[in-house]
């Protein structure tokens, strides 16, 4: 297989050309000896961390029977969920007035 190919040649047989290219080959794509372009294998992009699975289901707080933060007192949790809830639920007010006004 051809490292420099003309048009003619690459549609003729694509296929193989992109084979070579999945494999790590790069390939010259030329038309009348004057190279236009490149056929390269897509690079896989490696994460800058680790992906650790889940090693049981996601239960949400409320499922969590019996369940409390060390160093708060109850009612400074309830506090907390009552005002990340009261920000959720802000965000929605606000997104359906911001789109009653776009209308």
């Amino acid at each position: 297989m051809k490292a420099k190919v003309g048009i003619a040649e690459l549609k003729a047989h694509l296929s193989e050309y992109v084979r070579a290219a999945q494999k790590g080959k790069e390939i010259i794509i030329r038309d009348r000896d004057t190279p236009i372009a490149k056929l390269v294998p897509i690079e896989t992009r490696k994460l800058p961390f680790r992906v650790i699975p889940a090693s049981r289901p996601f239960r949400s707080s409320d499922d969590m029977v019996g369940f409390r933060p060390t160093g708060f007192t109850p009612e400074e949790i309830d506090r907390i969920i009552d005002e990340t809830r009261a920000d959720r639920e802000d965000e929605w007010l606000n997104l359906e007035k911001f789109i009653s006004t776009r209308r």
